[in-house]
């Protein structure tokens, strides 16, 4: 029998989870579990995730959040970065993965053996849905769990068992979420036939934090430009992945020619010194400026409102990886701006180009460039393309996805 009207005990586990709105963690997990909590108030939340040099419990009427050690603190990064920024800038923490893994299903067993769990919902595959089905073969409890980017690349790298443990993972798990086409894809190409069931998977992104934007007023941040300018704005964090270089480059040899644009790049990220450098070097420091305030959410709505353009240059790195689908550009849909995103970002599973954005090859020489030139000289109906956004932005506001999310993961729950 289904119990839609019981209170449900959902345990979340997950790599990054902010402490607070001043956190420099990505939000996207909390912001679901709030949004699932407001619409479904018999769902109850428990999270847990690695410490990040603090390990005091934190509760609030959406969630109780707990946190674990897994080794010395100054080397507790992987809560701050993520897993794979981590082990792409130091190798070291292949040596500390495994004590995060293992901290992680100690602690969670040893929570699991004191409190009631009805099912566990696991964010990222390397080491929660891992966690997750240990618990599941030790106590019956069933788990779901969502797949972001890549993330199924990281537990098929462990020799011998790595490609096995994943399908276990498929295998076991009661459903699952895929943030994109590409994430099912990557996931699915290490899965064999019989352990894949088209059912059990479901393709839609995380949403974004509507009821956030609505509930506060924007402030200017104090880095904002002469609003004269036209304002083209990046907003995320300053990793390899995200393809920022090569687009303080690009926009500087764009300034020599127009120089009433802006690039705002609003992030933080161990690449700020080398943008920085970068930035003094090609001689743009007018037209090219960094912020943090996007970690305060009123000035995150100002740069939003104020920017003519969002950009989103991800790159695909040597190792393969990619992003999944990133939330940026979720969000700026949501309030009518035109992205212009890089094919690499997978943007293109949502946006049409040159109808609800645009998407260009990063691959080909000068292509970001020429497109920029193209918009500046009014090639495109921008207000019509911004009205289609704002369209599309409709599909990812967080009551609709939890509809979604809530119907696939956890209707049915007995």
């Amino acid at each position: 029998m289904a119990r839609y009207f019981s209170f449900i005990w959902a345990l979340v586990l997950a790599s990054t989870f902010p402490v607070s709105d001043e956190d420099k963690v990505p939000s996207f997990v909390k912001d679901q579990i709030i949004s699932l909590k407001k619409q479904y108030p018999h769902l109850n939340f428990k999270v847990i995730s690695p410490s990040n040099k603090n390990t005091e419990t934190n509760q609030n009427k959406f969630f109780t959040h707990y946190k674990y050690k897994y080794f010395f603190k100054r080397f507790e990064k992987f809560e701050t970065l993520g897993i794979l920024p981590t082990l792409r800038k130091n190798y070291l923490y292949f040596f500390i993965t495994p004590f995060f893994i293992f901290a992680q299903m100690l602690y969670t067993k040893k929570f699991i053996k004191n409190n009631h769990v009805d099912i566990i919902y696991a964010h990222w595959i390397t080491p929660q849905a891992l966690t997750a089905l240990l618990i599941k073969k030790l106590y019956t409890i069933p788990f779901v769990f969502t797949s972001h980017s890549q993330d199924a690349n990281v537990l098929v790298k462990i020799p011998l068992i790595g490609t096995l443990l994943l399908n276990s993972i498929v295998k076991n798990s009661s459903k699952f979420t895929c943030v994109s086409q590409s994430t099912e894809n990557n996931l699915k190409k290490h899965i064999k036939s019989k352990n894949w069931n088209d059912n059990k998977s479901l393709i839609y992104p995380m949403g974004i934090r509507d009821y956030l934007f609505d509930e506060i007023n924007e402030e200017k941040p104090s880095h904002f430009i002469n609003k004269e300018n036209i304002v083209f704005s990046f907003i995320g964090r300053f990793t390899e992945i995200k393809g920022v270089e090569n687009t303080i480059i690009e926009f500087s040899k764009l300034i020599k020619e127009y120089n009433n644009i802006t690039f705002l790049i609003n992030g933080s990220g161990e690449l700020k010194n080398k943008y920085l450098s970068l930035i003094k070097k090609l001689g743009v420091e007018k037209n090219i400026l960094i912020s943090e305030n996007y970690l305060n959410i009123n000035n995150l709505k100002f740069i939003y409102k104020n920017s003519n353009f969002i950009i989103i240059p991800s790159i695909k790195l040597r190792s393969g990886d990619t992003e999944g689908l990133p939330v940026v550009l979720l969000e700026a849909l949501y309030f009518g701006k035109i992205t212009i995103s890089s094919i690499e970002s997978n943007s293109g599973e949502i946006i049409t180009n040159e109808k609800n954005g645009f998407i260009y090859d990063s691959k080909i020489e000068d292509s970001f460039k020429l497109l920029i030139q193209r918009i500046l000289k009014n090639d495109f109906p921008i207000r019509e393309i911004e009205k289609q956004a704002e369209i599309e932005g409709k599909n990812y506001i967080s009551n609709n996805v939890s509809t979604i999310y809530y119907q696939h993961l956890f209707a049915k729950i007995t």
